[in-house]
């Protein structure tokens, strides 16, 4: 059904502008053999396939180097897929703390580490007339989910643990880099900017370092 989807969704749009870029999500199956019929070798132009990988949702790994290694392994195992592979959404976050992450007040997924809470942002940070602040001496801010996990509590939000440093983070994000420049076309990390957490913010983690890869680095990953 999905499959028959994109078929008619991309003769549409051809049909508009024939030079738009058709991506569609791999609907995290990123296998040759489930997508590499989708369109005829010879009928593949202007044809990208999405691929959406965070480290956050996996099992805990106590080394950093293990998630380079099972990262470069997830993203390899899909050379055999004959379109162009964009890497639609990831991050540097090893775990789910970030806020929402699990939908608006509400968290699905068991945290691998102990997160830490920080102060919320203020609501003048949004507004700068009119601005209302939430109740910062409630226990808990509803309604909730499947978990009240990361609801707001007494003024605090939650972060990712600190398990992690920021010299793990240099490593991560060199060796993500560079198995991004070796194995696909495109990446887009989630997102520009993040209020709280910076594994999930482009801008902060690139002022702190953590996205500039050094060529001297890529023979440490080679293996």
């Amino acid at each position: 059904m999905l499959k028959e989807y994109y078929r008619q969704s991309r003769e549409a749009i051809r049909a508009s502008n024939p030079d738009v870029l058709f991506v569609f999500h791999d609907a995290f199956q990123p296998y040759a053999d489930t997508w590499n019929d989708l369109f005829d070798d010879d009928d593949m132009e202007n044809v990208v396939m999405d691929n959406h990988s965070y480290m956050a949702w996996w099992e805990r790994k106590d080394w950093i180097g293990a998630y380079c290694d099972d990262y470069g392994s997830v993203i390899r195992n899909m050379s055999d897929i004959k379109y162009p592979i964009w890497v639609g959404e990831w991050s540097l976050a090893t775990d789910v703390c970030a806020f929402w992450l699990g939908g608006f007040n509400d968290s699905n997924t068991e945290y691998q580490f102990e997160c830490q809470r920080v102060d919320c942002p203020a609501a003048d940070n949004y507004m700068t007339t009119e601005a209302v602040d939430f109740d910062r001496t409630a226990e808990t801010l509803g309604p909730w989910g499947e978990s009240d996990r990361s609801m707001v509590s007494y003024g605090q939000c939650l972060i990712d643990s600190d398990y992690f440093t920021d010299s793990d983070m240099q490593t991560l994000g060199d060796c993500t880099s560079y198995i991004f420049d070796d194995a696909v076309e495109g990446q887009f990390l989630w997102n520009a900017r993040n209020e709280l957490e910076i594994r999930w913010n482009y801008k902060d983690a690139y002022d702190k370092g953590w996205l500039k890869t050094r060529k001297s680095h890529k023979a440490k990953f080679a293996n």
